[in-house]
């Protein structure tokens, strides 16, 4: 039986430049799949790409999934990880007016596991093609003395996109708001969700508590809830091309915090609550954590992902 070589000083050390090696060839396969042109743009010292024509506003934004990760690393489940990234970095340069073009990401791991990261990135394309962006480049560290225990990651990603000026927000009293569903939870106030579903204590009790099922959850267990992927709306809302639509990203502050951002001093927002329904893991946090409903509002994005607000007389989404 060959002997396994020994171990080098910077193994030793903690990080693999060999693992690393592996999965930049990983990332440049995949990518090279996805978009042949991206392809050729992994593995140089940057990435990147044409400008689209008559483009000349340059739009960028850049976020992560928040303690979510943490929960992901728990039950080693990354496959909607990367979408959740991509929703939130994307979504926001689209809801300010740009199409989003090129995506990086950052990647930071106690020990790189090529087979079991990789879960991410592919996440991440998936992310990127549903928001027609294209992954251009990014950066893995192995960092062991930063992420204890060694199963501890992050991820985060960056996006630029483009559009041929700045948007002007022409909204008017009168003018109505459709919302798009979130599904879920998205990556948003997973501190709270970790405090209310004791998801904060030992690895042995925060993963037995992720296996329990909840008769609310139609028995799903809620690790499977929680880590649901963020939803991406950008292709189906350029389809309904309704011509002076603007939108709001439900995130980190809700509907109270969000829509007033795109709204004139002269206009406020009135939300019909009977017009969808809330998806169930609302009711619990609430419930179980004893949330005011006031602070769900803010904290959370109660089933809305995204609104479009447009024109009174415009057509129906």
């Amino acid at each position: 039986m060959a002997k396994k070589a020994p171990k080098s000083a910077y193994q030793h050390a903690g990080v693999d430049i060999d693992a690393g090696e592996r999965f930049a060839a990983m990332i440049k396969q995949r990518v090279a799949a996805a978009w042949p042109e991206a392809g050729k743009e992994i593995g140089g010292f940057a990435g990147g790409g044409l400008v689209p024509h008559q483009h000349r506003h340059v739009v960028g934004s850049t976020d992560g999934p928040g303690t979510k990760i943490i929960l992901a690393a728990l039950v080693r489940e990354f496959s909607g990880i990367g979408r959740d990234i991509v929703a939130m970095t994307a979504v926001d340069t689209f809801v300010d007016g740009a199409q989003p073009r090129f995506f990086y990401d950052y990647l930071a791991v106690g020990k790189l596991i090529p087979d079991l990261h990789i879960q991410i990135i592919d996440s991440l394309i998936a992310g990127c093609i549903d928001a027609d962006c294209m992954l251009v480049g990014g950066e893995t560290a192995e960092m062991p003395d930063l992420y204890r225990p060694l199963w501890k990651c992050d991820c985060a990603g960056f996006v630029i996109g483009f559009s041929r000026d700045k948007t002007e927000r022409n909204i008017r009293p009168g003018m109505r708001i459709y919302g798009w569903p979130s599904y879920g939870i998205g990556s948003n106030g997973f501190s709270l969700v970790r405090r209310v579903f004791k998801l904060r204590g030992s690895i042995t009790e925060t993963r037995r508590n992720l296996d329990k099922r909840y008769n609310v959850l139609d028995g799903q267990p809620l690790s499977g809830v929680l880590l649901s992927p963020t939803p991406i709306w950008i292709r189906a809302i350029r389809k309904q091309l309704v011509p002076g639509m603007v939108h709001a990203h439900i995130t980190g502050g809700g509907m109270p915090g969000n829509i007033p951002r795109i709204l004139p001093p002269d206009c406020t927002a009135v939300i019909d609550r009977s017009t969808w329904q809330r998806p169930a893991i609302f009711h619990l946090i609430q419930t179980l954590g004893n949330v005011a409903p006031d602070e769900m509002d803010r904290v959370f994005n109660q089933g809305i992902m995204m609104v479009s607000i447009i024109p009174e007389n415009g057509p129906g989404i």
